[in-house]
């Protein structure tokens, strides 16, 4: 992590959470497309980070109470840089899987299951990435993706803290939803800089 995040001021935060809500909300509407109901973005939460905290729990809990996780990972090149990760609860990933697949979870082979849930996190990333790149006029690249099929919370902090040994992290956690919240995850974005690009956009 870069040691300019040291310095943010109010308006860096204002920024990158105005961006992060615009990729949020793409993703959340291409949560919509696969699941065939509306879905929603909601305020975004924003911590700041020492090494030492980085690991900290999401303020906006991915599971349905019992704990358990699934997470899809990528590094970001471009713009802010950095990493994005989407958490899902179990339940929300079974039920994608069989919308993917046309098979339960446990009809299904684990490589057949992961495929999909590496689909689900293309796809949202991808949308989250345009949306990014559109707002600040560069190029956004995701990564392959990574994917943790249980404490993906416990996994997500554990990547983060290889990547920020010499200073503080920005940590941005959207929850998305359908309205009935039976359809949920948490997209957190942690970047690792500001650009000139972002300054160019004029945000």
């Amino acid at each position: 992590m870069s040691a300019i995040l040291a310095d943010l001021s109010d308006a860096d935060v204002d920024r990158v959470r105005e961006i992060t809500s615009i990729g949020a909300g793409h993703a959340a509407s291409a949560l919509a497309s696969l699941v065939g109901d509306v879905c929603e973005m909601r305020v975004p939460h924003v911590r700041l980070l020492t090494p030492e905290r980085i690991k900290a729990p999401l303020v906006v809990d991915p599971s349905d109470g019992d704990g358990r996780t699934i997470g899809i990972f990528f590094d970001i090149e471009g713009g802010y840089g950095g990493v994005v990760g989407l958490l899902f609860s179990a339940s929300t990933c079974q039920r994608l899987i069989t919308i993917l697949t046309g098979s339960t979870p446990e009809e299904s082979s684990l490589e057949t299951v992961e495929s999909a849930l590496r689909e689900v996190g293309n796809i949202l990333v991808s949308h989250v990435a345009n949306a990014i790149a559109g707002v600040l006029g560069v190029t956004v690249l995701p990564s392959t993706p990574v994917l943790a099929m249980e404490h993906a919370d416990e996994a997500f902090g554990s990547l983060l803290a290889t990547r920020a040994a010499t200073g503080p992290a920005l940590r941005i956690e959207a929850e998305i939803s359908d309205r009935s919240r039976s359809v949920r995850g948490v997209m957190v974005f942690v970047p690792d800089r500001f650009d000139d690009p972002v300054h160019a956009s004029g945000f």
